[in-house]
């Protein structure tokens, strides 16, 4: 649900209709060139800041783990997400989609994500099927190309123009919901800004139980935190 840990409520500008941080379906397939991800949700998605995808509120995440279990990549999601993977997980590629930025990311040997060149990710967004489909060339991940294999964790968080410094483009939760501020964050710096994961209705953990447990900490650099200081996403597998 949309509520991330459980607490979270939308800001309070009319812009963030019901519903537009509700993941309603999250469907990962292949064809002969492409990985293909779609988002489905169940509020409206509006261009109501006239991006040139017809994308605005919304911030769509996926992280693809090629060697679940190994423990090889970063466990750390993007910048400001302040989540993790599971201990034995880390993500090999990173897709960023809002709608002035698609990126794919990877991490450097030292976990930090680096933007690859140039944008090769197709992005679709059919609003009146309130669904966003993310296609990406096979060639970008190599020879060994075997999607059935790999595990996945899809987000959606709120797009963010003016970001707090170090966050990569997503919006602040607050105890108190504002204008352009989440509310229901609890008192400490390394709560998630995640609203909503891609995760089987009925599975435990809940979402509401993992992205609530972590370590509070009031470290103002949370760069000075490891993996397992934050909120710990499980993947999924096909």
């Amino acid at each position: 649900d949309d509520h991330g840990p459980g607490t979270y409520t939308y800001p309070t500008d009319k812009v963030f209709e019901p519903g537009v941080f509700d993941l309603a379906a999250f469907n990962v397939s292949h064809d002969d060139k492409n990985l293909i991800f779609k988002f489905r949700l169940y509020g409206p998605i509006n261009n109501v800041w006239g991006s040139g995808i017809n994308l605005s509120v919304q911030t769509f995440d996926v992280y693809i783990d090629v060697d679940p279990g190994a423990g090889t990549g970063a466990r750390l999601l993007l910048e400001g997400r302040n989540a993790a993977l599971e201990p034995g997980y880390g993500w090999d590629y990173a897709l960023w989609v809002e709608g002035w930025h698609q990126k794919v990311l990877k991490p450097d040997e030292k976990g930090k994500p680096v933007e690859l060149p140039g944008s090769p990710l197709k992005v679709i967004v059919d609003a009146p099927n309130r669904q966003v489909t993310i296609r990406v060339p096979k060639d970008l991940f190599g020879k060994e190309v075997n999607p059935t294999r790999w595990a996945y964790v899809g987000v959606l968080l709120s797009q963010e123009g003016f970001p707090s410094p170090g966050v990569r483009r997503v919006r602040d939760v607050k105890p108190q919901a504002e204008q352009w501020r989440i509310g229901g964050g609890p008192d400490d710096t390394n709560h998630t800004r995640i609203l909503d994961v891609a995760w089987p209705e009925g599975a435990t953990p809940t979402q509401e139980e993992f992205l609530s447990r972590y370590r509070p900490s009031q470290e103002k650099n949370v760069d000075a935190l490891t993996p397992d200081d934050f909120a710990q996403v499980p993947v999924l597998k096909p």
